[in-house]
């Protein structure tokens, strides 16, 4: 699958997680702007006490009196400090004018704005503090960011499930369907549905139509080659008929020469109907789905099929020993064979052999290249040397060359069908001050290679 800035699931989640410190923020800013300090009741409570022993202060009896009132009514364990030292200490301050030292609690007495001693309360358990306040929170908003993380993977997988639908619809699979009307329509919103219910009718009337052209085109190649076939039994019955030109006059040698040329240039014609008729059943079949694949060794594949060739002699040169690939053999080794063809084809020097290259791309990809000696692809048609009916003019094409340009369209289509890519370049060398040769070829991906986001959300 193309590669995203990113993923819905992350931009959801990234917008959830925003809101919840929004509204974290939001609060705690609405909070400290409308509280007080005197709206805290303990805060109400303790200046209260402050007061009441300030004023009984003077009198021991009555402040012993009132402590101890206070003792029963709260159950705390008070108790008067009339030493205000331990406010030099290392005391910290709480809302309420408290210091903490573990677990007592100091409340402190002023007259006339000076400390003259304590309430010294002991509490038993130590004061909260801030850092627990911290861990709560950062808890609560981790908690909170898990089940967001759920929400967005809930909500985007169907989305994401659609995509890669398509994505896989667009690499050749015509039975690629979402079936959202399967999904639980908890999670799947309408629009959604929607949109899947309408990918699979275009998929179903894409997918239809496609496959009638295929089977067309396909039914037309193999009905033409049947009338091609009794042409050229036609053509050997002539040429078997026709009398020795030994043991003819001069004249009618001639005229048999004449004739045998003539029927020699029909049966290069009926070659080339026969090779365009192939083409286009290969190309009916190039870009399916359900190729004919087989885990194949392509550096001996490749060599093996190099002795096949009738077009000419080959050299295979194996820069990678070894490298395994999911292809369909025949319709491959068509694709090759058009790279060699179209080479011999234009202008690579009978008396040389073609060069084949196996090697391994950057990436790990297994590519094959074809390397030849001819005059290279002219600046204005190499960008578009795999679009159908491109063919080489001028010096780019040799003589006797015939076609209709569908060789290198077809090798694209092939390889494209097995998850592989072309390219074309010509060479950087110079032979008396023109640039001879081209590299072109493709590139196989591994088994190794991890498969697509689209199969991995399909299963």
């Amino acid at each position: 699958m193309r590669g995203r800035a990113r993923s819905l699931q992350a931009r959801l989640l990234l917008w959830f997680i925003g809101a919840i410190l929004l509204a974290l923020g939001a609060t705690a800013i609405t909070t400290w702007i409308t509280s007080s300090d005197n709206d805290y009741p303990s805060r109400v409570v303790t200046r209260h006490v402050q007061q009441r022993v300030a004023r009984l202060w003077d009198d021991p009896v009555a402040t012993d009196r009132y402590i101890a009132e206070l003792r029963e009514d709260t159950g705390l364990d008070v108790r008067v400090r009339r030493d205000a030292s331990m406010f030099g200490g290392q005391g910290r301050m709480r809302p309420g004018g408290m210091i903490f030292e573990g677990d007592v609690a100091y409340v402190p007495v002023q007259r006339r704005g000076e400390t003259v001693g304590a309430l010294e309360i002991r509490t038993g358990t130590p004061p909260p503090r801030p850092w627990r306040v911290g861990v709560a929170l950062v808890v609560a908003l981790l908690a909170l960011s898990l089940g967001a993380r759920r929400v967005a993977m809930r909500l985007a997988k169907p989305l994401e499930h659609v995509a890669a639908t398509a994505e896989r619809f667009g690499a050749g699979d015509l039975d690629a369907r979402t079936g959202v009307d399967k999904l639980s329509r908890r999670w799947v919103a309408d629009e959604v549905r929607d949109l899947g219910r309408s990918f699979d009718g275009m998929a179903d009337r894409i997918s239809r139509v496609v496959v009638e052209q295929r089977e067309l085109l396909a039914a037309i190649s193999h009905e033409l080659r049947s009338p091609l076939g009794r042409a050229r039994v036609a053509l050997e019955i002539a040429r078997e008929r026709s009398p020795d030109r030994a043991l003819t006059d001069s004249k009618v040698g001639d005229a048999l020469v004449l004739q045998a040329r003539a029927l020699d240039d029909v049966e290069k014609q009926l070659g080339e109907v026969d090779v365009i008729l192939g083409d286009l059943l290969a190309s009916a079949r190039a870009g399916l789905a359900d190729l004919r694949r087989q885990r194949i060794d392509v550096p001996a594949w490749v060599r093996e099929r190099a002795k096949t060739e009738t077009t000419g002699p080959v050299e295979v040169v194996l820069e990678k020993k070894s490298a395994a690939a999911e292809i369909d053999p025949a319709l491959l080794g068509r694709a090759l064979h058009n790279l060699l063809a179209n080479a011999w084809a234009h202008g690579h020097p009978k008396a040389e052999p073609l060069v084949v290259t196996v090697r391994a791309a950057e990436d790990g990809f297994v590519r094959v290249e074809v390397r030849d000696r001819g005059p290279g692809f002219a600046a204005e048609i190499l960008p578009r040397a795999f679009d159908p009916f491109v063919t080489g003019t001028g010096a780019a094409r040799s003589p006797g060359a015939h076609g209709i340009g569908l060789g290198l369209s077809l090798v694209r289509r092939i390889v494209e069908a097995h998850g592989g890519r072309v390219f074309a370049a010509n060479v950087d060398e110079v032979d008396e001050g023109e640039a001879t040769g081209a590299v072109v070829g493709f590139e196989l991906p591994p088994i190794s290679a991890p498969k697509a986001a689209a199969d991995k959300l399909a299963s």
